[in-house]
Formats: C-alpha cells, structure tokens, sequence
C-alpha cells in the first residue's frame, strides 16, 4: 500500500492509502469510513479486494485518524465536510489524478449517507451501502435508545465543555472528534429528519434529488443502529436512484456478532467478505 497525501479543495490535506493489485486490476474501490472509524480499520479488507483484482483507496475523513490535527481542540471541521469535501476529494483523485472511471464506491455507515454530496458521481458505477441508516436515537431497540440517548443529551456536552471535544475512546466509540463535528452529528441523531437541515442550507433541497447511481444497501440483522427501521428510511434520501436494500441474517454465516462495523474485521474473511465481493462484481 502506497501512503499518499490528497488535498481537498478548501486545502485540507487528507492522509490516504492507495492499494493496486500485482495483476492486471479488475476494477477499482473506494472504501469510505464510518463515523470515528480511521482507514487502518479497513486495511484487512482492503488486502482481501487487492488480492481479488482491485484497486482501493482508504481516506481519513478531516478531525479523524492521520486527517486530524496535533491538538483536536483546535479543530474547526464539521461533519458535512466529510461530504461536501472529503469524499469528493477521494473520487476527483481517482478519477483526475489516476484517470480512473467505473468506481465501486463502497461507504460504510456515514460513507454511503453522505455519498449524494458527490460532483462527479458520474464517475462511480455503484453506490455499495454498508449499515448506512438514519440516525436518530428515538428509532433504536431498547436498551441502546437510552445508551445513545444519555450520550447525545448528557455525555457528549460534558466531554466538550471538560475537554474541549468528544473523547469517544474514553466510551468505546471510535477515535475522538473535534467540537464541531460531534455537535453537528448529534444535532442530526437527535432529529427524527436526520441531516435535513444541513440539506436545506447547503443544497436548498430536502434531499438528494440529482442523485441517480444505483444503490445496493446492506444491514445486519444483529446491528441496532442500522436496524429495520432506519436502514429503509435511508432510501428516502435518495428518491431518484435505484436502491436495492437486503439484510444479512448474520446467524446464518456466523455465530459471533456482527453488529454496525464488525463485518470489516479479519474473522469473517470466509463468511460474511464473500458477500461484499459478490456486490461489487455483480
């Protein structure tokens, strides 16, 4: 893996690595993060799409990983900039520098729900939608609705007043989040409407209208945040493109867990890694 640095069009630069195979490539992938998840998290899984034939790009969001400052406090980014930003930023490298078209961009989570805020998503063949769902905390199963509730209304504001931003690893989330982005992520969890707001003031439209790249959406029955409920409403999101959604009944691949990010991890190399593959050439 080649460690490369891409540099967004506000000048932010993003730390990356890009991955090809020794053989003649069979295509190319973008995997794009869950939220406080940095790209050391995919590395497995992206030597697994390498050995398959592909080409595989991982980025750091901004305030995330090697994409974060020094210091978190002094960190002004925001959420939607992994978006506006970020994302665009990965692809314009791919498809700019590297001349390359036909991507498979694969989000997970808050990867693929900010996959509309795309410019040149004429460039990607398919959207692959890894647990993405709404967010609000009012639509999770008891007992995580309160576990979620109390880190949005309670936790969260104490860590940023004490710490200056949310030290998530202190609460086993993930890697820590400057201010702003943990404020702006809250304030879309603890609406029923989700990032409305931020589509509304930053499009002028309530949801992702121009978007028409085909979507193929995946849960697991295990995972709360991504569940029944909120993975389907996602799709009201995008009412113009093709969206194929399916739930993984993880019992039937595997007797460990699998929940909101765990189908990236080594362990299910064998099990549940061959149903990704299978989406992406299909």
């Amino acid at each position: 893996m080649q460690k490369i640095t891409i540099t967004a069009r506000d000048g932010y630069p993003l730390s990356a690595l890009y991955a090809i195979p020794i053989a003649e490539s069979k295509g190319t992938v973008v995997v794009s993060s869950a939220t406080s998840i940095k790209k050391e998290f995919y590395i497995n899984f992206t030597t697994f799409l390498v050995q398959h034939g592909y080409r595989v790009l991982l980025y750091d969001y901004r305030g995330v990983g090697e994409s974060a400052p020094g210091d978190l406090k002094t960190s002004l980014s925001y959420m939607h900039e992994w978006g506006t930003m970020d994302m665009n930023a990965a692809l314009n490298y791919l498809v700019i520098e590297k001349r390359l078209t036909n991507i498979i961009w694969m989000g997970h989570s808050i990867g693929a729900q900010l996959a509309g805020c795309l410019d040149n998503r004429h460039h990607v063949k398919k959207v692959i939608s890894i647990s993405a769902a709404l967010g609000y905390w009012g639509y999770f199963p008891f007992p995580m609705n309160v576990k979620v509730w109390s880190l949005w209304y309670i936790i969260s504001p104490l860590l940023i007043k004490i710490y200056g931003y949310g030290t998530l690893k202190r609460l086993g989330w993930g890697e820590d989040l400057p201010k702003n982005i943990i404020l702006e992520w809250r304030k879309w969890c603890m609406s029923k409407n989700y990032y409305q707001d931020f589509l509304e003031g930053h499009y002028q439209t309530d949801k992702f209208y121009n978007f028409t790249t085909p979507i193929e959406a995946l849960y697991m029955s295990d995972d709360y945040i991504a569940n029944d409920k909120t993975a389907p409403l996602m799709k009201n999101f995008f009412p113009n493109a093709p969206y194929k959604i399916s739930r993984i009944s993880t019992k039937k691949y595997t007797d460990q867990k699998v929940g909101h990010i765990g189908i990236f991890r080594k362990k299910f190399k064998n099990s549940l890694w061959p149903l990704l593959i299978h989406s992406i050439e299909k």
